[in-house]
């Protein structure tokens, strides 16, 4: 990277207050290029870094901005501007490095640097900290250990290695803790744990436990009365007598002489003549107790009918199943077995014969219904699956159509559309694609002002001979010399109406230069905003020599995408985009022997063109001020350079098709630009 002459004017620090202190400061520099020489009311790309410890020590901070010099070559930019990266700064921890980059294009394509330590700000902005904490309590001190303290955010959750395990807070709390089952004893007393706390634990283990019922008359909302435990209301249970595991249903007072009273109001179970009452506590109940119950309750039940026969005294007799005398059921008649159906020449009753051409009328006609039948449900499945069919191909396409829109909407979101761009794509390298504009280059010196021409076979002709005019041409001109964009770069001829044949004033060195990196100014596309271009700088360039080449040689299929052509009566030279189809009833033949190769009117034209093809006219040539040439031959300028005098153009004429390295400065060529893809 090449050091920038940056001069570093002042780093203003905070402003010193207490509450209100803005998270940033000032910073100044003045830019100049390599030689020395002022860059000055323009827009630069900046990007400042705040390193720790050392110049190639860690990046703890970074901003980028475009900023604007003055005429002293000066900008003025906030480090930090109240951004929370920068107002976690631990300033007490430096020493710190300020790094300033610069992109002399605008963009972030940095290629000048320079580094320089903060010596005395923004530290007061951490002298203010420190003042702020000596105002809040001037008698209060304290020890504080945690070195995360800065970054708690009050929460125990925030702190960094809180403790997960209660055992570990025992040395921090000076309490006799500790753990067993679902109880936490606490200096002698005691907390039963949430029931999800993992760990069991045997109850006359656990220290000073209640011995008696009444201690836990708060927790279980229950009240004791005598022998009888109350589950509020008229619900209770009459607790067994020292310490007794069973009880005399009859003994019970107010007992429930039904079965289903205890159903709803408490969870009991039942099994055969006992109630359990959890555990091993249950009450005999008696035998004429149990009056009514569900079926489903039975513990045990049969679930299928020969389960039954033994305990109900069913007896069966042919087709009926008597329960007792008058009591019974008929049985479903003997049915033939499908095995005796099918069997063929047999002697089973109600045998089908012949299954396939049955001899018996009733079996043909039987047949007949079941292949009718037969026939109509295939007939309906098959409509069935018709439908099925038609919806999921209806759903496919709408899946299809979705799926394309997305893509189509994820490439507009990529590759935003900037106007005066021909839709077709071409590779000029292995990693590049581009867009074409939508015509020639021109300026009209009077209003001093840039377009594309408004149709590609658009031509500015002998409007060109009156550049000599200068700033007062009221015309569109479309030739111009090599690096004429308008930016004084140090060329001594760098203004679009350029006339002078002294090839050596174009150039800001004796040995000529590429119109790129930091000469990128004296393209014409990058330097100025162009009215039906997007109007803005830098959204445009020209080719250069290698992507020429590249483009019309060695892109894939690249002989078959290109050739001579007239459109709307001018000859020129046709490129076609990588993805190439020609619209139906169009043709094109890919020679360069002659400009009628392939003739095309301007609507046949506008069909080409959406497809994405480009049309570069054989503009002609100037030299000086006399236009020579027009619709015979175009040279289109690259931004490469071969020497002091001469560049690097596509050259167009018949069976001379080719890039040319010999062209003059000075002489007045086309320019079509391009925008990356």
């Amino acid at each position: 990277m090449k050091k920038v002459l940056v001069t570093l004017l002042a780093i203003v620090t905070f402003a010193t207050l207490y509450a209100q202190a803005p998270q940033g400061f000032n910073y100044q520099a003045v830019v100049r290029n390599a030689a020395g020489q002022l860059i000055t009311n323009r827009n630069v790309g900046v990007r400042i870094s705040i390193i720790q410890n050392s110049v190639s020590g860690n990046v703890i901070y970074q901003q980028e901005e475009v900023v604007t010099t003055n005429a002293n070559g000066l900008f003025t930019l906030i480090v930090g501007d109240n951004s929370t990266d920068f107002a976690n700064i631990d300033w007490a921890h430096g020493p710190y490095f300020i790094k300033s980059e610069v992109d002399l294009t605008g963009g972030r394509n940095y290629t000048l640097s320079t580094s320089q330590k903060i010596l005395a700000v923004p530290y007061a902005h951490y002298a203010n900290i420190a003042r702020m904490a000596e105002t809040i309590s001037p008698d209060w001190s304290y020890n504080e250990r945690d070195p995360y303290f800065r970054n708690w955010g009050y929460l125990y959750d925030s702190l960094r290695n809180a403790p997960t395990r209660l055992s570990q807070f025992i040395n921090d709390l000076n309490l006799a803790l500790s753990v067993s089952g679902d109880t936490l004893f606490v200096n002698g007393n005691y907390v039963v744990l949430p029931s999800n706390c993992r760990g069991t634990i045997e109850w006359d283990s656990v220290l000073h436990h209640p011995t008696h019922l009444s201690q836990f008359i708060n927790d279980l909302n229950l009240t004791v009365s005598g022998d009888t435990l109350f589950v509020g209301g008229d619900t209770y249970v009459i607790l067994p007598s020292n310490g007794a595991t069973s009880v005399e249903w009859d003994s019970v007072r107010n007992h429930p002489t039904h079965l289903s009273e205890f159903i709803n109001d408490l969870t009991f179970t039942v099994s055969g003549d006992t109630l359990f009452i959890g555990g091993n506590t249950f009450v005999i109940l008696p035998s004429n107790g149990a009056t009514t119950i569900e079926w489903d309750s039975v513990l045990n039940h049969p679930t299928s009918l020969s389960q039954f026969i033994n305990d109900l005294n069913f007896t069966l007799s042919g087709d009926t199943l008597f329960l007792d005398e008058n009591t019974y059921i008929i049985l479903p008649a003997e049915q033939q077995g499908l095995n005796d159906v099918i069997a063929i020449n047999n002697n089973a009753y109600g045998q089908i014969k012949n299954v396939f051409t049955p001899t018996d009328p009733y079996d043909a006609a039987n047949k007949a219904y079941v292949d009718s039948a037969l026939a109509a449900e295939v007939a309906a499945l098959n409509a069935r699956i018709d439908s099925l069919n038609n919806r999921l191909d209806s759903l496919n396409n709408t899946y299809e159509n979705y799926f394309d829109s997305v893509n189509n909407r994820i490439y507009e979101l990529e590759h935003p559309r900037i106007p005066g761009a021909l839709p077709g794509i071409f590779s000029v390298s292995a990693t590049t694609r581009i867009n074409f504009s939508q015509g020639n280059l021109q300026y009209r010196p009077r209003i001093k002002t840039w377009r594309f021409s408004v149709n590609q076979y658009d031509v500015a002709g002998t409007a060109n001979n009156n550049v000599y005019m200068q700033a007062y041409c009221s015309d569109w001109i479309d030739l111009f010399g090599y690096g004429t964009s308008g930016w004084d770069g140090g060329a001594g001829r760098f203004m679009p109406y350029e006339t002078t044949t002294n090839n050596t004033e174009y150039t800001e060195d004796p040995n000529g230069n590429d119109l790129t990196e930091f000469y990128a100014n004296a393209d014409w596309g990058y330097y100025n905003p162009i009215i039906n271009g997007g109007n803005q700088t830098a959204l445009w360039r020209t080719l250069t020599s290698t992507e020429w080449t590249y483009l019309l040689t060695l892109r894939p299929n690249a002989a078959q995408l290109k050739g001579m052509a007239t459109v709307e009566n001018t000859p020129g030279y046709v490129l076609l985009p990588d993805n190439w189809t020609c619209p139906s009833g169009l043709t094109f033949v890919n020679s360069d022997s002659s400009y009628t190769s392939n003739v095309y009117n301007a609507a046949n034209w506008a069909l080409m063109e959406a497809a994405g093809a480009v049309f570069l006219p054989a503009a002609g040539q100037r030299t000086s001020s006399n236009t020579t040439n027009v619709g015979t031959v175009g040279n289109y300028w690259t931004t490469s350079h071969v020497n002091g005098t001469t560049g690097y153009t596509f050259h167009i004429a018949p069976n001379a098709n080719a890039m040319r390295n010999n062209v003059t400065y000075s002489t007045g060529c086309s320019v079509r630009l391009v925008r990356e893809y």
